[in-house]
């Protein structure tokens, strides 16, 4: 009787039943190409800004956060991407074969003007001050006109979004843009939880803090003790705006409990090992 064949291993799998790698699909997951003539190797979708970052390039931002959506309304993080200026923050290295520059002429010279018209809106800004002499962008005063300090990037809107309440929001069209709450009146749905001002890249909302109050946006919020030290830290409006979700723990107090949390899970886990030595 013959031998029957051999049977092929099962698709996508080795001779031993292994699951064998599939270099053509790793590869559709990936963008190849240059930034400033350094090769690089990415996710496709990575933003080039992202990218570059990784590769220890300095790109200036002002209205990119980590943790936020990126927006790309500054402008300033431009890089050029075969002949054409790209906002870096927003632009995905999908395919094979980019050429990124971060530092050309034709880049300097766009966010330097960038940075004249910033300049103009918040000429005290220490970021934009700082910004302005590395890249030789001082302001002309005839275009000065009503410098408020705010830059309409829209950071502290994003951040208050992210954050829940959604209490202000950009007005207006053009150089008449501005950040407000409804109806051009303080914010009544503004837990105080300072989002808006601490994202702020040039420092434009302010707030002040006592004790036990805290005031933005004209509005005065009282701070809950920490049940454990007793320092005040969160808004009785934050607390109950994140309802059971929030903790009345101060950052330093929960860092503790989360610290003794762990020593008691990794305890637990140590247990069975520490019975079977015995």
């Amino acid at each position: 009787m013959p031998e029957p064949p051999e049977r092929s291993p099962a698709r996508g799998r080795g001779p031993g039943g292994e699951r064998a790698a599939s270099p053509p699909a790793a590869a559709a997951l990936t963008a190849s190409g240059t930034i400033d003539g350094i090769p690089v190797t990415v996710r496709r979708g990575t933003t080039l800004l992202s990218a570059a970052r990784e590769l220890g390039i300095d790109i200036p931002t002002l209205c990119h956060h980590e943790g936020l959506p990126p927006e790309g309304s500054c402008r300033l993080c431009l890089c050029e991407v075969k002949g054409q200026l790209a906002v870096s923050c927003m632009y995905p290295l999908a395919a094979d074969g980019f050429a990124a520059l971060t530092g050309s002429p034709a880049v300097m010279e766009a966010r330097r003007h960038v940075i004249w018209l910033l300049a103009a809106r918040a000429p005290k800004a220490p970021r934009i001050a700082r910004l302005a002499e590395e890249y030789g962008a001082r302001p002309d005063p005839r275009f000065m006109k009503d410098p408020d300090g705010c830059i309409r990037c829209g950071r502290c809107v994003r951040a208050c979004r992210a954050s829940g309440p959604e209490a202000i929001a950009l007005c207006g069209r053009g150089y008449g843009r501005f950040v407000t709450g409804p109806f051009g009146r303080p914010p009544e749905d503004c837990i105080g939880c300072l989002a808006c001002a601490l994202s702020c890249p040039v420092g434009k909302i302010a707030f002040s803090e006592r004790p036990d109050r805290r005031r933005i946006w004209e509005r005065d919020f009282e701070l809950a003790p920490c049940p454990e030290c007793g320092a005040r830290v969160f808004t009785r409006e934050q607390l109950a705006f994140h309802g059971a979700a929030a903790s009345a723990l101060c950052p330093s107090c929960r860092r503790r409990a989360m610290a003794g949390e762990l020593r008691k899970a990794a305890a637990f886990e140590a247990a069975p090992a520490l019975a079977r030595s015995l």
